[in-house]
């Protein structure tokens, strides 16, 4: 049964949901899984300042705050596994081959139809609170800018669907999935490896040496991702330290 959350602040309209979580978080106690939702971003932001394309009130664009305080620093990728696939299981409920694009954006086929960035406040020791942003493409079709865009209704045939009911599956994906950090992580980090996009595939990559053939093998807990290169080298690369290169 879906479970209905309450804790969702709707606007119309804002700069991006990041930004507001943050400042409220900052500002209040406020519980976890508190959701800012919004029909349109002025300023939405990708991972390292990338910017997120989204037409007027045709995609799924929010952000949920959490204080995993239990998790410890060296292990915060474990979050981003769990929101990643908290998406990942939304979108396989009406596509097929959706994989997570290490370290989390989300792909139906070749074509990526979620992006994820998470903005953590840390302590000392632990995760003070974390602002995980979302957008999902949902009713858009037309894309300018994106490279290899898609979305849950280019996906089926034009259909179009309720935003609202989705943001819930999530929640609930999410709310599962992020109990299972503490009980069962590595239950997660399986669950992770095996939907990741092009395990195990021979693939061209480029790094700082130049080009190169090999396949992902594995990501370590700290997220660092391993590639394999065709001279069984383990190559190993946090985030933007390598680049898939589309074929």
């Amino acid at each position: 049964m879906l479970e209905r959350y309450n804790n969702i602040i709707e606007l119309k309209e804002i700069s991006s949901t990041n930004d507001y979580a943050m400042e409220l978080a900052k500002r209040e106690s406020v519980p976890d899984f508190t959701t800012i939702c919004t029909n349109f971003q002025t300023k939405g932001r990708g991972q390292v300042g990338n910017f997120w394309e989204s037409n007027m009130g045709e995609n799924l664009l929010f952000s949920v705050i959490v204080h995993p305080r239990e998790i410890a620093l060296k292990e915060q990728f474990i979050l981003s596994q769990c929101v990643a696939l908290s998406v990942r299981d939304v979108v396989a409920l009406f596509c097929s081959n959706v994989t997570v694009k290490w370290p989390n954006d989300i792909y139906v086929g070749n074509n990526k139809i979620a992006g994820i960035l998470i903005e953590n406040q840390l302590s000392q020791k632990h995760i003070e609170f974390s602002i995980i942003g979302i957008g999902l493409n949902v009713n858009q079709t037309i894309f300018k800018h994106a490279p290899n865009p898609t979305s849950l209704s280019m996906e089926n045939e034009g259909v179009v669907f309720n935003k609202e009911e989705l943001l819930h599956l999530f929640l609930n994906h999410f709310t599962e999935n992020y109990n299972r950090i503490l009980s069962n992580p590595e239950e997660l980090r399986s669950r992770y490896l095996d939907n990741l996009y092009l395990k195990n595939v021979p693939h061209i990559y480029s790094d700082a040496d130049g080009f190169f053939e090999g396949k992902i093998t594995n990501v370590e807990p700290d997220g660092r991702l391993i590639i394999t290169d065709k001279y069984d080298n383990e190559k190993k690369y946090y985030f933007k330290e390598v680049q898939y290169i589309l074929i």
